[in-house]
């Protein structure tokens, strides 16, 4: 599992589903950020166990072949992630009110207005284009159309895994091999070869946005590594702490860097002689959070383009209930701290 594949699948196949029960676009870009990374770092089959664990059997925590086991008993440290999903579900059952910019976004759409903010047609992977009329009946629409088959949705995901996988994990070829066998598998279920090849241009062209996005937040995660700012800044926050509170210092200062740096694999691992699970999984929680709240993360981007909503609306939308959360976590991660080491 991958929350990068999550946010993309996930956003395209629901969005027209929440667009026709008029939900506003904040509404699903937060539901689908949230269940993305938040979900992937607690699984452990996901790109977050792997990266993660191998991390730690590169640094001596973990043997080799050992590392997913490891790495699960992180997973029930990793308090954020916990959190966030359970607000999410209060927030969906309406136990947690609906408030700050989120509420504008529910009384924009019930005064009539669109279901996404302004400006979301920029990085919209649909290019902006209107959903399915609410008013139309489901049913006759389904009957005007070609009856969808579940297969064209996964058997193109696979094969691009395959590819990628044949070929050492070489994305470029990946992506070049599963365009050439989707024209293959579509043009024989009576897919006209130029829809087809129309269909690959779009989808490329409508990437553009979100890509040079992605470059940019990379470009800058990086300036910020080279000038030494995470070094500069774990140097000051650990320089005089004391082990009670290792967990909470951990998860703040990384939850800082990583809402600045907007990338959520920037892991460090600090060691100072506490409980390894308890500061990994503190790392892996801030990393999570870094990524929700922030405007040009990753994440954020991604989740944008798919559910065609703006990532700056997205992310400011979303920081109060991300805030919610981080609270808890603190909390917890403060308790921890003195229960484990005081």
């Amino acid at each position: 599992m991958d929350d990068y594949l999550s946010s993309l699948t996930s956003g395209i196949a629901m969005t027209p589903v929440t667009d026709r029960y008029r939900v506003p676009r904040e509404m699903t870009s937060y539901v689908i950020d949230t269940t993305a990374a938040a979900v992937t770092v607690l699984n452990p089959i996901s790109t977050w166990a792997v990266f993660i664990g191998g991390l730690m059997v590169a640094n001596g925590l973990a043997e080799e072949g050992q590392q997913l086991t490891t790495y699960m008993k992180t997973v029930p440290f990793n308090f954020y992630a916990i959190s966030t999903l359970v607000v999410l579900v209060l927030v969906i059952l309406g136990v947690i009110p609906k408030f700050g910019p989120m509420k504008k976004a529910y009384e924009r759409v019930a005064a009539g207005g669109p279901l996404a903010p302004p400006g979301s047609e920029k990085i919209d992977i649909r290019a902006g284009k209107e959903m399915v009329e609410f008013e139309d009946d489901v049913e006759d629409e389904m009957k005007s159309c070609k009856k969808p088959k579940l297969r064209n949705f996964f058997v193109p995901i696979f094969i691009l895994i395959g590819a990628i996988c044949m070929f050492d994990f070489n994305m470029q070829i990946g992506i070049i091999i599963a365009i050439l066998l989707g024209f293959v598998f579509f043009v024989f279920q009576g897919m006209d070869p130029e829809e087809y090849a129309d269909a690959v241009v779009e989808g490329l062209k409508n990437m553009v946005m979100p890509i040079l996005l992605m470059i940019l937040a990379f470009c800058f995660a990086n300036a910020s590594q080279q000038v030494g700012f995470i070094d500069y800044v774990i140097d000051v926050a650990v320089r005089n702490i004391s082990l009670p509170l290792l967990p909470i210092t951990v998860f703040l200062v990384f939850a800082c860097t990583e809402f600045i740096m907007g990338i959520n694999w920037g892991m460090y691992i600090i060691a100072l002689g506490g409980d390894i699970g308890v500061t990994v999984g503190a790392v892996a929680a801030a990393g999570v959070w870094g990524s929700h709240c922030c405007f040009y993360s990753d994440a954020t981007i991604l989740t944008s383009a798919s559910t065609g909503c703006d990532n700056f609306k997205h992310a400011t939308s979303q920081i109060p209930f991300g805030l919610i959360a981080g609270i808890f976590s603190a909390i917890a991660y403060l308790i921890l701290g003195f229960v484990l080491y005081a």
